[in-house]
This record gives C-alpha cells, sequence and structure tokens, in this order.
C-alpha cells in the first residue's frame, strides 16, 4: 500500500465517502489486503490493530459462514479493539456472540421480525414516514439527515422496544455513540461515546427491570422474558446486563442502518437522475428494486470484524490465530465476480440471492425484513411528493470505516402545494 494513504482502517481514508477506486485495486490485486494498525483517538482504546481486510463477495460469505473459525465473540466484532477487561462484557451482546449461544439468545426475538409481523407494521410505519415529509413537504428545503433520514426508524425502533416515548432519547444517544456529532475534537467526541455507551445500557437494564414478568408482546419484552409466541420450549430470558447490551444494539443497529441508507438514497438518486425518474414513474413496479441497489450501491455497514480461532487461510492467504480479519462489504458488494457493471446504479438489476448489506450466516441481520419495509415506506413517501430532491450544499461525511453515515446534507425540492 502507497505509503501516502492512511490504512483503511484509519478515519481519514473516508473524510469524503468511500475510496471505491482504491477499494477496487485492493480487490483486484488479490481477495485479502493486509491494513496496517493506527491510532484513533476518538475511541476510547485508541491503539488499533492491523487487520486482514477481506474484499471479494465469495470469500467474504465464506468467512462469515464459518463461526468455528472466525469468532464474533473472541475480540467483538468491532473494528477497533477494545480492552481485554471490556472482551467479556461486551460478548453478552447478541452481535458478539458465537454458538451455541448466540442462536439460544436470538430464538428469543427472531420471531418478531418474520415478514408476516413486519408486514402487520406498515400501516404505523406508513403513518410516522407521512408525517416526517408532512413537517417539510412544503419548505423547499430541510437537513436531509435531522429532518428526514433519522426520524422514522428512531420512532420504529423505539416502539419495537415498547418505549416509545423515549424514541428522542435513544436518537441522541445513539448519535453520541456513532460519533455523529460536531465536536470540537476527537477527545471531546470520545468522551461523548463513552457516556452515550454507559447511558443506553443503564437505559436498557432500567426498562428490562420494568418489563421482567410483564411480558407485553414488544421486543425487549420478549428478550427478557424468553415468552413470545412463536418459540418453541421454554426459553429462559436474557439478564438485565444482557438486556443493557441489546439495547445498544438496537439502538445503533436498528436505527443506523436505515437512517444512513435512506440519507444516502436521496444522494444516489440525485447522482443518477435517470434511474430516479424510472423510480417515480411507477413506484409500486421499482421500489423492492431501489432499496435492494441501494443497499447494495452504497451499503450503509462498511465492514464487520472477524477473529481467527486457529491458524487458517483466507484464497490462499495465512492468517494466524488471534488474527484479525475485516469483511468489507462496500467492495464486495462492488465485485464485478458476483455484479456485472458494478459501478453502476441499477434500479432494475438482478441481485445475487444473498444481500450481503445485511451480512450472512448466523449473524445475518434480524432486522433486514424491517429495515426493507423502512426503506420503501420512506421512499415512496418522498418520490410521491417531492420527487426532485437532491443535496444542495456541502456534505459532510462521518470520518469512520464502520458506516457510509453523513453528519450533515442539506437538500433542496420544489415545494409541494
Amino acid at each position: 500500500m502507497p505509503q501516502s494513504e492512511p490504512t483503511l482502517l484509519d478515519g481519514g481514508s473516508y473524510v469524503d465517502g468511500c475510496p471505491h477506486a482504491r477499494l477496487a485495486e485492493l480487490r483486484e490485486a488479490g481477495t485479502t489486503s493486509w491494513q496496517p494498525g493506527t491510532v484513533d483517538r476518538t475511541m476510547s482504546q485508541p491503539e488499533v490493530m492491523g487487520a486482514w481486510f477481506v474484499h471479494r463477495y465469495e470469500e467474504v460469505k465464506a468467512v462469515l459462514r464459518d463461526p468455528a473459525t472466525f469468532s464474533s465473540q473472541r475480540r467483538t466484532v468491532m473494528l477497533v479493539d477494545p480492552a481485554p477487561d471490556r472482551v467479556e462484557a461486551m460478548a453478552n451482546m447478541l452481535i458478539n456472540m458465537d454458538p451455541p449461544k448466540h442462536s439460544r439468545y436470538r430464538r428469543l426475538v427472531a420471531p418478531i421480525f418474520t415478514p408476516r409481523r413486519m408486514e402487520a407494521l406498515r400501516p404505523r410505519v406508513e403513518a410516522i414516514a407521512k408525517g416526517v415529509i408532512d413537517k417539510i413537504a412544503s419548505k423547499g428545503t430541510a437537513d436531509g439527515i435531522n429532518d428526514i433520514a433519522a426520524p422514522m426508524p428512531m420512532r420504529v425502533i423505539a416502539e419495537l422496544l415498547g418505549i416509545p416515548e423515549r424514541g428522542e432519547q435513544i436518537f441522541e444517544i445513539s448519535n453520541r455513540m456513532v460519533g455523529a456529532v460536531d465536536a470540537p475534537d476527537p477527545e471531546t467526541r470520545r468522551e461523548l461515546a463513552l457516556e452515550a455507551a454507559l447511558d443506553i445500557h443503564l437505559l436498557g437494564q432500567e426498562t428490562a427491570r420494568e418489563k421482567r414478568g410483564s411480558p407485553d408482546g414488544t421486543i425487549l419484552s420478549a428478550y427478557v422474558n424468553g415468552t413470545l409466541e412463536g418459540v418453541e420450549g421454554d426459553q429462559p430470558g436474557a439478564t438485565d446486563e444482557e438486556a443493557g447490551w441489546f439495547m445498544m444494539l438496537m439502538a445503533v443497529g436498528g436505527n443506523e442502518t436505515v437512517r444512513t441508507a435512506t440519507a444516502q438514497a436521496i444522494r444516489i438518486l440525485a447522482e443518477w437522475p435517470d434511474q430516479r425518474d424510472l423510480l417515480v414513474s411507477d413506484l409500486d413496479r421499482h421500489i423492492p428494486g431501489a432499496v435492494e441497489e441501494i443497499l447494495r450501491y452504497r451499503a450503509p455497514l462498511r465492514s464487520i470484524r472477524r477473529t481467527a480461532s486457529t491458524d487458517t487461510e483466507i484464497d490462499g492467504q495465512t492468517v494466524a490465530e488471534g488474527g484479525k480479519v475485516v469483511c468489507n462489504f462496500t467492495a464486495a458488494l462492488r465485485d464485478p465476480r458476483a455484479f456485472d457493471d458494478p459501478d453502476t446504479f441499477d434500479i432494475t438489476r438482478e441481485q445475487p440471492r444473498t444481500q450481503l448489506a445485511f451480512g450472512f450466516g448466523e449473524h445475518y441481520c434480524l432486522g433486514a425484513n424491517l429495515a426493507r419495509l423502512q426503506l420503501q415506506v420512506i421512499l415512496r413517501e418522498i418520490y410521491s411528493r417531492i420527487p426532485d430532491i437532491h443535496p444542495s450544499g456541502e456534505v459532510v461525511h462521518q470520518p469512520t470505516p464502520l458506516i457510509a453515515a453523513m453528519l450533515r446534507m442539506p437538500v433542496a425540492f420544489t415545494p409541494e402545494r
């Protein structure tokens, strides 16, 4: 790697958005590339170890389908490296669990996310989305992040968790956790993130105590009580500590993915006006395909980490036990071995069976059906009412290898009459 370029683990590589050209060069050079460690002063554990980045579609799938070799729990799925004394506690988060523990806890809540249950939520999601666009449709300008992309997923997640009155609180905390805040320096952003992690963990424990013994059909209630229609057998519920970690996962994962994908959709469709016009010409026909192509073309989650449990190989590259392996979704979802003309945005594209934007294998995103539903609903609301929406000023990217989020994106459109 040229010395003038920062490692892909460094936020500086993402100041201008995703470095697609660089990722393409690395992907064509080989399945994996070694990315040196760095120091990230925004994190509580600033020393970030080097890692093997996996850039190709099939090899990313191979890593994710093999939890025995590539562990989520050993050093967590975080790209940064948690302090050793934090790893055991963080293993209580569902996304950081390995089998068989992961399977048991996933079964507690998986029935909530079935297509049938998600479809039953459609009227409520539609009402939320309508309210979001109602507030800005007549103005002609808006903050694309805080006015359009962010409000709906925040409210939906809060209602699913059974705490609708705390939606604004969850939104504010999740912003601080992922660094989506304007801060004067990295150290301040780090302190805000640490405070937010504690806040959301405590909120999860508090809510777990409120719902324990009083099942109400909400997702956090199911997690702590182990009782949900469709779950077979006697499933013990999660502890308060585990519920705190679950709240953290939902607040960030459930909120951030849809928010980022919605904001990116506005950017992408403005960059590809022919595809926007095609979408608008027949929303019923093209919205499902548009959602899948948006997720592929600019995946909300850029990368996720695994740790080798034993000496192994990835397409001939030796990875030692304890080695850090980063599955790069952004590169894999533009792999020409899996996609024809991958740098072209095409809402009519025939997608492969596996939508890697939601992961793969046992950790395939529980909320994929919910995310799709929300994205379909908000895109319909936007492009049936303010279809010429486009960025109208400087777009400020969040400089992180983790998510394709933006801090600011002013937008303009023809006001609704």
